[in-house]
């Protein structure tokens, strides 16, 4: 590779793979091939990207690692967070630089936040002081992340959601979009949090919480 942009590999063609490989186009990568069951649309964001097969197939993975070997990074853009973890922690193993943060230019992080391999900040989001995101999360169009919170690995705070100071949100949660969880409260692993939800109390791990004020959905 000869180009002086960093070289991304997106795993995933749909739409939030599209939205994924164009903030990273705009904020310096260069999108040298996806990966996916299916061949992508020959159109932006993917028109100079090789397409490289199906990330859970043996030939896929070998011409991914073959990018990777010459330096190319790559990020697992699909929104089920279990695929995400799957492909994101075997390729992983192809050494501890091989997974890409993508950080839309338009998005504002703390100097003093932290995030983790393989983290999505989207258009216009925001991730203030010391916050904590963890690996393969999701920060997405507009939403915030305030001071001192921690978003687990895999977890997704969805477009317009609002977590304010000190919130935990677990392993592969959901917050879902326009949602607010109020200070200090705790998202439980694998927990959905309904759009336009307001969370005044803890959801415990795997359950799907709604309404204003929010409440277990049984």
């Amino acid at each position: 590779m000869t180009s002086s942009e960093p070289s991304l590999v997106i795993l995933g063609s749909g739409g939030h793979a599209a939205v994924v490989a164009e903030a990273a186009t705009r904020s310096g990568w260069r999108v040298v091939g996806v990966a996916s069951r299916e061949m992508p649309a020959a159109e932006r964001p993917f028109e100079r990207a090789d397409w490289l097969g199906d990330p859970d197939d043996v030939d896929g993975r070998a011409r991914i690692g073959a990018l990777l070997a010459q330096g190319a990074k790559v990020h697992a853009a699909v929104g089920d967070a279990s695929l995400r973890r799957r492909w994101t922690s075997f390729f992983e193993e192809h050494g501890v630089d091989a997974l890409a943060t993508v950080v839309d230019p338009s998005a504002v992080v703390s100097p003093s936040a932290r995030l983790a391999p393989g983290v999505f900040i989207a258009t216009g989001a925001i991730v203030h002081a010391r916050a904590v995101v963890g690996t393969g999360a999701i920060i997405n169009t507009r939403a915030v992340v305030e001071h001192d919170c921690v978003v687990g690995e895999f977890a997704h705070v969805s477009p317009g959601a609002i977590l304010c100071g000190g919130v935990r949100v677990g392993r592969s949660a959901q917050v879902g979009a326009g949602a607010v969880v109020v200070p200090n409260r705790s998202i439980g692993d694998g927990a959905t949090v309904g759009a336009g939800a307001v969370v005044i109390r803890d959801v415990d791990p795997g359950v799907t919480a709604v309404g204003v004020p929010a409440v277990t959905r049984t």
